[in-house]
């Protein structure tokens, strides 16, 4: 008898210790189990050309790391039904490192009970929606990407460049060059080739980089009036009748002046570049009165030693903007322009003759911009492809006044369609 009531203690305590053990278990699944997302990483893809774009790369990445989920072979706790994604959106980092989230929604075989169960909530059908991961990716060979981690978003962007200067190129936003550039320090100037690790005096007086009709600020430079990179850096100085480009070609190592001849009196905006090893541009205004002035266009085939003046455009308001693509084509900003009753509009002047002839390009403001986006700056190109921001000018106020409107052209600008706003400071969606 005290055998067979010992048997049921047994075997009561057993079921009570099993029922104890199946309680924690569920416990730690449900409150204490976290899936390590990084468990089968690294992974790596190979990209085809066509895809380099760094949103094409996460989504191969992304796409790989979740097809053995998706597999009939897969264990229907970690089986996931269904799979669809909403945008990939670079956060940070370069070409070479950078990260990217994916917002997407999975629909999960076993439901509250699946192995991804922690991904986010639940819903009643399996469905968990609105996931956001960030996909820390590195380009580990020349068409080879490996996803490195997956982390939650404001963990994931440690260590990596800010993408603002990244988001402003696509946007067609002017980014300055961190590595080369300037210093003006105990009214002496330097250029730098590295991000400032070393300096190079420049040798000049800082008072001819300011001469003429200027009289901003002496704290930097007139915007326009130089270029540095470690293949040619030069700068305008001089006025009236002694413009010259004071030009390195080994890092600031030595220097030489190079005059330009036959300009103008009374020099206001000065914008120089280079299009190519050989090819360069300036464009110079003066003579001002009120709000009138000339200008007059200046280029250089053989890498800035030698420059002759290329033509001038029929239009004696202030220059806002100018440049040119390669040693044909070039644009000119004329600000914004009031005609007649309507509101004031871009002004924007194209060359395909380097320089020699001008002719104006229509910008097409949309009925409801019309009034506020009036500035037309210099486009960037890829090939025939260009982008246009046109900015609100200096007294703009909607949206705070740094919103732009993109425009696209096919034609190597000579038409363009609005495509979108730009927000530099997304401010938008305040």
């Amino acid at each position: 008898m005290v055998n067979k009531w010992n048997k049921k203690l047994v075997i009561g305590w057993s079921i009570v210790m099993l029922m104890v053990l199946l309680a924690m278990l569920v416990t730690y699944f449900f409150i204490f189990y976290d899936e390590d997302l990084n468990e089968s990483l690294p992974l790596t893809v190979t990209i085809e050309t066509n895809q380099s774009e760094q949103e094409s790369i996460a989504y191969k990445l992304w796409n790989e790391y979740l097809q053995p989920f998706q597999q009939t072979t897969t264990s229907s706790w970690k089986r996931i039904s269904d799979v669809r994604y909403h945008q990939f959106k670079i956060l940070a980092g370069d070409t070479s490192h950078f990260a990217v989230s994916v917002d997407f929604d999975v629909k999960l075989e076993k439901g509250k009970w699946s192995a991804h169960r922690n991904w986010g909530r639940v819903e009643k059908d399996g469905t968990i929606k609105g996931i956001e991961w960030t996909l820390r990716i590195k380009k580990t060979d020349e068409n080879a990407y490996t996803l490195e981690r997956i982390e939650k978003t404001p963990l994931a962007v440690a260590g990596l460049d800010p993408v603002t200067d990244l988001y402003q190129q696509k946007a067609g936003i002017k980014v300055a060059d961190r590595n080369n550039r300037y210093q003006i320090v105990n009214e002496g100037l330097e250029v730098t080739y590295d991000d400032g690790k070393h300096w190079q005096k420049v040798p000049v007086n800082i008072a001819e980089l300011f001469e003429g009709a200027y009289n901003g600020a002496k704290l930097e430079l007139i915007e326009g009036s130089y270029a540095i990179s470690p293949e040619k850096t030069a700068f305008v100085i001089g006025n009236d009748q002694n413009v010259r480009i004071l030009l390195s070609t080994d890092k600031g190592k030595s220097w030489s002046e190079e005059p330009v001849p036959n300009t103008l009196p009374g020099i206001r905006m000065r914008l120089l570049g280079f299009t190519s090893d050989r090819d360069g541009y300036l464009i110079l205004t003066g003579d001002k009165t009120m709000s009138w002035e000339a200008n007059v266009i200046f280029v250089t085939r053989d890498g800035g030693k030698n420059w002759s003046k290329a033509g001038h455009v029929e239009e004696q308001r202030l220059i806002t903007d100018g440049g040119f693509i390669n040693e044909k084509l070039g644009f000119i900003s004329f600000g914004s322009i009031n005609v007649m009753d309507e509101p004031p509009r871009p002004s924007l002047y194209r060359t395909t003759d380097g320089g020699k002839s001008w002719a104006e390009v229509k910008i097409p403001i949309p009925a409801e911009y019309k009034g506020i986006f009036v500035e037309a700056e210099i486009p960037i190109f890829d090939g025939s492809q260009g982008t246009l921001l046109v900015n609100q000018g200096p007294n703009g106020d909607y949206q705070g006044g740094k919103v732009m409107a993109r425009y696209i052209s096919l034609d190597n600008g000579a038409t363009w369609t609005f495509a979108n706003l730009v927000d530099p400071d997304q401010v938008m969606g305040e």
